[in-house]
C-alpha cells in the first residue's frame, strides 16, 4: 500500500482555506479508497512541521483545539534520504516514530507553498508529488508573470497594469495616471494570493482608493485588470 503525505496549513493568509481543501477534498476522498496510507503533515502559521492522525479532524481547527495540540505535540521532522522520511519523538523516551513517503500531496494555498516554494524543496530530493513543478506554480502564482508569460506568446488578455506598494506611496498620482485608461469596472488584486483574498471590484475612483490600499495591505505587488462584460467563466481541472 502506498504512504501517501497530504501537506498543508502553512505561513499564508490562506492558511484556513489550505486546511479545508487538504481534509475535505484530499484526505477523506483517498481514505475512502482503501487504496493508500494517508499521513497528514500539517504546517502551522510559524512555519512548525506536525505529523498525526488527529490531524485529519477538522473540528481541530473549527474548536481552537489545534493551539493546545501544538503545545503538547512533537514536531516533526524531514529526513530526506533517497526520498522522503517523517520522523518525530514518540511517547517512549528515547524513541523516534518514521514513516516512509512514497508521494506528497501539497494541499498548499498561496505563499511558501502553492507558489513552488515547496514543490523546489521536493524536486531537490527527489520525491514524488502531485501537481505543477516549481517553475510552473511560480509563474502561476504571480499575476503579473503569469500576464507577461501570455502577452510575450500573443495570448490575448484584458488590458492591465501593474504596480509596486512602493510605486503607490511614493508615485501616487503616477500609478493612478496608469490606471486611467482601464474603463471600469475593474479588478484591484495582490499579485501572490489566490482565493480571492485582497481582490476588490471597483466602480469608480472612490472606490478604487479603497481597493489599492486594501492590497497593498497583503502584497508588495498590484495588478489592476479591466473587467468583462457578460463573462463566461471556464473552468479547467487537468489529469
Amino acid at each position: 500500500m502506498k504512504t501517501i503525505a497530504v501537506i498543508f496549513g502553512g505561513q499564508s493568509t490562506e492558511h484556513d482555506v489550505s486546511i479545508v481543501t487538504a481534509i475535505a477534498s484530499i484526505i477523506k476522498p483517498l481514505e475512502l479508497t482503501k487504496q493508500y496510507r494517508v499521513e497528514a503533515v500539517y504546517i502551522a502559521k510559524d512555519g512548525s512541521w506536525y505529523w498525526d492522525e488527529k490531524l485529519k479532524d477538522i473540528s481541530l481547527y473549527q474548536t481552537g483545539e489545534i493551539e493546545d495540540f501544538m503545545r503538547k505535540a512533537p514536531k516533526t521532522h524531514l529526513l530526506f534520504d533517497n526520498g522522503l522520511t517523517l520522523v518525530k519523538s514518540s511517547q517512549f523516551a528515547g524513541r523516534k516514530m518514521y514513516r516512509k513517503i512514497d508521494v506528497v500531496f501539497p494541499a498548499m494555498h498561496g505563499t511558501h507553498g502553492e507558489d513552488g516554494e515547496l514543490m523546489g524543496l521536493l524536486q531537490m530530493a527527489n520525491v514524488p508529488f502531485v501537481g505543477c513543478d516549481m517553475t510552473s506554480s511560480a509563474v502561476a502564482m504571480d499575476k503579473v508573470l503569469a500576464k507577461q508569460v501570455t502577452a510575450s506568446n500573443k495570448i490575448a488578455s484584458t488590458p492591465w497594469i501593474w504596480f509596486t506598494a512602493n510605486d503607490l506611496s511614493r508615485k501616487h498620482k503616477d500609478v493612478l495616471d496608469k490606471i486611467k485608461p482601464l474603463k471600469y469596472p475593474l479588478f484591484v488584486k495582490p499579485a501572490h494570493l489566490g482565493s480571492s483574498i485582497g481582490i476588490s471590484r471597483v466602480e469608480n475612483e472612490k472606490e478604487l482608493a479603497n481597493a489599492l490600499e486594501v492590497a497593498v495591505h497583503y502584497d508588495d505587488k498590484i495588478i489592476v485588470e479591466q473587467g468583462v462584460d457578460n463573462l463566461i467563466e471556464v473552468t479547467l481541472p487537468i489529469i
